[in-house]
């Protein structure tokens, strides 16, 4: 692990202007920290066809990491941690654009509270309407759902507040936690991963929070296929969850 701070990942099939703008923001965010060089950017092409140019990539300022077979979001994100271990992992959706002041919120929290592992950050749509301000739990088979989401982002208060989950579109997690749940779980097909991972976090005594203090843009479920994907994802999800949450919204 060595001295390295940070290790950003972003799982991208296809997509490479957004992904450009993408690294970008995170290079400004990174910047604005103080944390750029302590730091590592690694972008997984995962089978994008054509494949994404390692030139253009390295430009961006990422390592390129190439899957030629699709693998799931979980396993993108697995492979980059281990190649590149760090005390903190920031997972990196590619159609995030990130506020300048957005990864040193987050750190931040870290450093203020030692019993939070996991950091997730307040995303808006491009018409400003939230998209991410923390994860609440519905009853019965209604299970995760994004709090206020498509509601104007004034409704939602400012404070950072804790969750019993966030989004994996931008997610810091502590190097520690990672390990100890051996990273994300692989059986999951493409999405709530995250929410598994959130919650065994807590089972485990960790805290969770988002940080409210500023707006990212997310573009949200760009990637073809995507949204397809996620009904497999959802009944593995509530049929392991389902009872074992607090119902808080």
């Amino acid at each position: 692990m060595g001295s390295r701070l940070l290790t950003v990942i972003i799982p991208s099939r296809g997509m490479l202007p957004l992904l450009e703008q993408c690294l970008a923001t995170l290079w400004r965010s990174l910047d604005a920290a103080g944390v750029a060089e302590r730091s590592c950017v690694a972008v997984v092409d995962n089978a994008s066809q054509p494949p994404l140019p390692p030139r253009r990539i390295a430009a961006g300022g990422a390592e390129l990491i190439r899957l030629d077979g699709h693998h799931s979001f979980s396993r993108a994100n697995n492979l980059a941690a281990r190649h590149l271990p760090a005390a903190n992992y920031l997972l990196l959706n590619n159609d995030v654009l990130l506020a300048p002041s957005a990864i040193g919120e987050m750190l931040g929290l870290f450093r203020r509270i030692p019993q939070a592992g996991i950091c997730g950050a307040r995303l808006v749509f491009p018409d400003g309407s939230l998209q991410h301000a923390g994860v609440v739990f519905g009853p019965g088979q209604q299970g995760p759902y994004h709090l206020l989401r498509a509601q104007p982002s004034h409704l939602m208060p400012r404070l950072e507040r804790e969750f019993q989950a966030v989004t994996g579109a931008c997610l810091l997690i502590r190097g520690e936690l990672w390990d100890e749940l051996g990273g994300l779980d692989e059986s999951y097909p493409f999405g709530l991963e995250d929410i598994d991972f959130c919650l065994r976090a807590r089972q485990l005594g960790w805290r969770i929070f988002c940080c409210q203090d500023s707006e990212s843009l997310h573009f949200e479920s760009m990637t073809p296929g995507r949204v397809k994907l996620d009904v497999g994802s959802r009944k593995q999800f509530m049929s392991r969850w389902q009872g074992h949450y607090t119902i808080d919204g």
